[in-house]
């Protein structure tokens, strides 16, 4: 029996559980609790989880508690927008600083895990069971048709506080979001991280129904020192002539995980996917998209920036299936990625698992440094060497950020980026 099970990190979560359940059974939540401990037990996780468990199991786990907190605290971490705002603090939503009642959006808010929703390609990993064990509270959002064209955004905060030393702070959620809104709609997902030490595990199901539009954006913003650990898994059911662009801004802490799963169950739908991923110091990101699509007439476009600095790594997984009755599918998958120290390293690994000949399919990767002859041209026209290595650096990153169509989200991002890499901003020149 390794270090996991002589331990401490099975006992932890073990008296967690035991804890939480007395005010959050449910047959769900107790059926996920014995995959989980089944998974643990049995040693049935990969190497990253080993290494992350390890280190989990060097310090005190505990579930995070309730905290009242007021909305001006918030705010100077908050993105300057007009929008309905659910603010999830310390593992639970904090209605008193969220815009739960509007006139845009159903949002239902339950203590027991007894949704059914049926779960039809999903992978289940540790933390889809923990997240689906410990949850506090269940979150459903549901979108109608509404005669509102000018339906606000909603912004989701995840945000951590009150730590005590050497204790890592554990918060699951569980969100589900049903879209059947037919007029276009933006969703902002933003994990705010600060020098507290602590587990983020969000686990979301965003059901896509006939004919939505949806912008989602989904960013982890993060200080030079932060140590925190952020789990993400994602599902979304794509139903027919659906339009979703996704959007994602990561910036490491010691430890990220995202898992997205896209299922095309409808006709004539398009998936535009494009991400900006940063590491640096000594952090570990693992990124896995698989995309499947099941019907005719749809296509996907996924386009992934990679970026590392230091002693960083970041690995990257993607894929593209296509099934036998998905006839006149079109699948695009594109990584760019940077090194931008010697001992950084990057692991990309595209596939295509294509069960139809009738379809246009394409993969690429590239991975280098910056151009030095470049950076010698721009030298040449009297540019100094930081401002050419600045400005080639931005070039790659605005290229992620120009078909996005909210002017201050945009600025927001390109501040914190700029930021994140130390870079001066030159975002006027171009």
């Amino acid at each position: 029996m390794d270090i996991l099970m002589k331990n401490n990190i099975y006992k932890q979560i073990k008296n967690i559980y035991k804890s939480h359940k007395k005010y959050h059974f449910s047959k769900k939540s107790e059926f996920n609790w014995l995959k989980l401990k089944n998974i643990l037990k049995n040693k049935l996780y990969d190497n990253n989880k080993k290494n992350f468990l390890k280190y989990i199991n060097n310090n005190i786990l505990i579930n995070n508690q309730n905290l009242l907190i007021s909305m001006n605290k918030l705010e100077k971490f908050l993105f300057k927008i007009d929008a309905i705002t659910l603010c999830f603090i310390n593992g639970k939503i904090n209605k008193n600083i969220s815009n739960l009642n509007n006139i845009y959006y159903d949002i239902d808010i339950t203590k027991y895990n007894t949704i059914n929703f049926k779960n039809i390609n999903f992978q289940h990993n540790i933390y889809t069971y923990l997240s689906e064990s410990l949850t506090k509270e269940i979150v459903t959002i549901n979108i109608h048709n509404k005669t509102n064209i000018n339906i606000k955004p909603i912004y989701l905060v995840y945000f951590n506080i009150n730590n005590e030393k050497n204790k890592i702070f554990m918060s699951n959620y569980r969100n589900y979001i049903y879209l059947n809104n037919k007029y276009p709609l933006i969703l902002i997902e933003h994990h705010i991280n600060i020098n507290y030490l602590y587990l983020n595990n969000i686990y979301n199901t965003l059901i896509l129904n006939n004919n939505v539009r949806l912008e989602y954006y989904q960013f982890i913003t993060n200080e030079n020192k932060n140590k925190n650990y952020y789990i993400m898994n994602n599902e979304f059911y794509l139903y027919n002539n659906v339009f979703f662009k996704k959007y994602d801004l990561l910036m490491s802490n010691k430890y990220i995980e995202q898992n997205n799963n896209f299922k095309f169950i409808g006709e004539k739908s398009k998936l535009v996917y494009k991400s900006i991923s940063l590491a640096k110091n000594n952090n570990l990101v693992n990124l896995n998209n698989y995309v499947e699509h099941d019907e005719k007439n749809c296509c996907s476009i996924q386009k992934h920036k990679i970026i590392t600095l230091d002693n960083s790594f970041i690995n990257s997984i993607g894929l593209l299936k296509i099934n036998k009755n998905a006839i006149k599918t079109d699948g695009q998958i594109n990584y760019s990625s940077l090194l931008l120290s010697k001992s950084s390293k990057i692991n990309i690994q595209p596939g295509l698992d294509i069960l139809n000949h009738d379809v246009k399919c394409a993969h690429s990767v590239f991975t280098g440094k910056l151009d030095y002859n470049q950076i010698f041209f721009l030298r040449m026209r009297g540019i100094s060497f930081k401002k050419a290595y600045n400005i080639l650096l931005i070039s790659f990153i605005l290229d992620s950020l120009k078909e996005i169509n909210f002017n201050n989200l945009k600025k927001e991002f390109l501040k914190k980026l700029l930021f994140y890499l130390s870079v001066e901003n030159f975002f006027h020149e171009f």
